[in-house]
């Protein structure tokens, strides 16, 4: 293989797919990235054998070939190029030269015919979306995560489902077709809904668990703006953009039933200004730690007190007025997850939909259904 690259055009996608050739496998060659000649350009192929990357970008090929390079090796190579046309050619046993004409490196590489094969998925059923809005809904699932060592399907995967217009599903009715997506660690549940334009292609049926990390790589080849096609075949999710396809394994399991969850009561909403929750919030957590985590929410005479005890650090205590009229109640929340879920809310007012100490705490922005946080208390 002989080609010449320009730097521009490899640069973003060597520093996007660090994530998949990173990630230690039984393969030691998926820390490589496979580089093969394919109609006057290349195809750049990454994996880590669940995940997997492939996308065409242009070059000039003076013979056609594959070599399989180390990819962080390769990276800070090409970003550090000096020039922007970067030549590059096989040699013997597997060795690689990087030049211009007044640099050259020689890498070793291993054989390419080693490399994994990456799935050949046709024939999929893609439906179109908005990239930035796919984009937020991984942001604001994958956010709910587990330890490293989880390996249950419905806690470190995210439930994505595909309702359409005619679904019998509570609340479903007369409303556009839309997917769910669904993320869980068991003390906290955050659902994000996209509501589908007629035009987009989309049809209902599916359910699936997708892996978080997968949808962590993902995210990183969204971008702010412009479109994708989504689709699921034969135990993939697939994203493609232009001339970029992201495939990742889907998970065997089944994802505990949530929807009474969603059931919302209003007679219990209070309203609270978004930004004074967060910053008393986050002065409340100052004082937590991985043995005290939790935040006492007392309501009261239309006031909320907040408190915490740390016997290792000291106490603090805090109070706001709000609208509250109800019996008094103590209730005690890890306050973390509260400013996880304000993160992502840009409206100026939030509701909590406060029950009692035994049921969840229903986050969510004001006139908005489409992203919701449940949030289970903690026992005082």
């Amino acid at each position: 293989m002989r080609i010449t690259i320009q730097k521009s055009d490899i640069a973003e996608v060597l520093s996007q797919i660090q994530g998949l050739t990173g990630r230690k496998t039984s393969l030691a060659i998926t820390e490589n990235v496979l580089l093969q000649t394919d109609d006057n350009g290349i195809r750049i192929t990454a994996t880590d054998l669940e995940s997997g990357f492939e996308g065409f970008f242009p070059a000039e090929v003076e013979a056609d070939g594959a070599i399989a390079i180390n990819s962080r090796k390769f990276y800070e190579i090409v970003r550090n190029f000096p020039t922007e046309a970067i030549y590059v050619s096989e040699l013997e046993n597997n060795w690689i030269e990087i030049s211009c004409e007044n640099v050259e490196y020689h890498i070793v590489g291993m054989d390419p015919d080693e490399f994994p094969d990456t799935p050949k998925i046709e024939e999929v059923e893609f439906f179109t979306i908005e990239s930035p809005e796919l984009k937020k809904m991984i942001e604001k699932t994958v956010s709910v995560g587990v330890a490293g060592d989880e390996k249950r399907a419905h806690l470190i995967g995210v439930n994505m489902e595909k309702i359409d217009s005619g679904s019998e599903e509570e609340g479903a009715a007369g409303r556009a077709p839309l997917v769910r997506m669904v993320s869980t660690d068991i003390k906290r549940l955050a659902m994000v809904e996209y509501q589908f334009d007629p035009e987009s292609g989309f049809t209902g049926g599916d359910t699936v668990i997708i892996p978080k990390k997968g949808l962590g790589e993902v995210n990183k080849f969204l971008s702010s703006e412009g479109r994708v096609q989504v689709g699921v075949k034969d135990n993939y999710f697939i994203v493609k953009k232009e001339n970029e396809t992201v495939s990742v394994k889907l998970l065997n399991g089944a994802f505990p039933a949530y929807s009474e969850l969603l059931s919302i009561d209003h007679e219990f909403d209070i309203v609270f200004d978004r930004n004074l929750l967060l910053m008393m919030l986050k002065r409340m957590s100052i004082l937590t730690s991985e043995e005290y985590r939790g935040v006492i929410f007392h309501f009261e005479n239309n006031q909320l007190i907040m408190r915490t005890v740390n016997a290792a650090l000291g106490e603090s205590k805090e109070t706001m007025n709000i609208e509250y009229d109800r019996d008094p109640q103590e209730i005690a929340f890890n306050p973390r997850y509260f400013i996880d879920a304000l993160n992502f809310i840009n409206t100026e007012k939030v509701l909590l939909n406060v029950k009692n100490e035994d049921n969840p705490c229903i986050v969510r922005a004001e006139n908005d259904l489409n992203y919701l946080n449940i949030i289970m208390p903690m026992k005082i």
